[in-house]
């Protein structure tokens, strides 16, 4: 098909037929825009150029906004404030390169959080820890605004002795449903309740991290899932019957690992099996699940806790207590 040659000075966002679309191609301040319109039918040209103009005056508009990109400003969160690097790349990664703090309306975030979340996580208190609260705190830094008020909703739940013998029971003869043939679980019971470690940091421990004549662990920090920064690297020492409980460890590579006998590498998206088995385990004996309304399950994360508060009460010495718990 041949056109009439057309003297008439044309915008730079003009499109042009190539490969069988309208394309465009142009820039704004540093940045190229060069790619189809989508308009693949010869004869619309006048849609091709509503699309084409439409990206142009968008990018205008970005260019000239007073305002910084997301990424642009979690860049600047990251190297003042520094925290929750992580999550914060995960949401510059979600709200790509292009998009301006200001457009991040209260729609937007719920469209995120939601995005975000995953599967495993079992209480609304993550999502808006690992989603929200970053993306709170970068938009209330950048417009200098204070943070929003957010009503805690710690867990709180400890395990009394009693509670922890029968868990420790019931996961040294589990039942049917609990596929569980090499008491994995009962290793895992008898570090976490022994060493007051997260189950992220549990997850990370390998075999050439333990010192079984000392009854020593080192506990690693800065790797995926062990921790948030370098100073929760420590050693850890567990009583004698923990060992008891423990048994055999594999010789080499990570020590603490799935019920069906896999590595777990805590980055948030493995380790599903173990915590099913673990809630199944929990139910067998009687400990709450978190079905009933109100009620707060036990989960790994709970052991943390009772052995913080069963230490204290033992000890009494506050800084020891943060020397052990990292």
């Amino acid at each position: 098909m041949r056109r009439a040659i057309d003297s008439t000075p044309r915008p730079c966002w003009y499109p042009f037929w190539k490969n069988d679309s309208w394309q465009y191609d142009f820039r704004i301040e540093d940045q190229r825009f060069r790619r189809s319109s989508g308009v693949r039918d010869p004869e619309a040209i006048e849609i091709a150029m509503a699309v084409a103009k439409g990206i142009h005056d968008a990018a205008w508009e970005r260019a000239l906004s007073p305002y910084p990109t997301f990424a642009e400003a979690a860049e600047i969160y990251l190297a003042d404030i520094g925290k929750n690097r992580d999550y914060v790349v995960r949401l510059v990664h979600y709200f790509g390169q292009d998009m301006r703090i200001d457009e991040i309306d209260n729609f937007a975030m719920k469209q995120c959080k939601v995005a975000l979340t995953k599967k495993n996580w079992t209480t609304t208190e993550t999502a808006h820890r690992q989603v929200t609260t970053p993306l709170k705190a970068i938009l209330n830094y950048s417009f200098g605004s204070r943070p929003e008020e957010h009503e805690d909703s710690r867990r709180t739940r400890i395990l009394t002795p009693e509670e922890m013998e029968r868990l420790i029971a019931v996961a040294t003869e589990p039942p049917d449903n609990i596929r569980d043939p090499d008491l994995r679980l009962l290793k895992m019971l008898a570090f976490l309740i022994g060493s007051g470690a997260t189950p992220g940091e549990m997850f990370c421990v390998r075999a050439s991290d333990i010192n079984r004549a000392t009854g020593e662990v080192w506990i690693r920090g800065e790797e995926a899932g062990a921790g948030k920064t370098p100073y929760r690297s420590r050693t850890v020492v567990l009583p004698d019957r923990a060992w008891q409980l423990i048994g055999e460890l594999p010789t080499t590579g990570r020590v603490f690992r799935s019920t069906t006998g896999k590595e777990v590498v805590p980055d948030g998206h493995r380790g599903s099996t173990s915590i099913r088995q673990f809630h199944k385990l929990c139910e067998a004996s009687n400990l709450p699940t978190g079905k009933d309304e109100g009620e707060e399950p036990i989960v790994f994360y709970t052991l943390r806790h009772t052995w913080a508060t069963w230490f204290s009460a033992q000890n009494g010495d506050q800084d020891l207590l943060l020397d052990r718990g990292g």
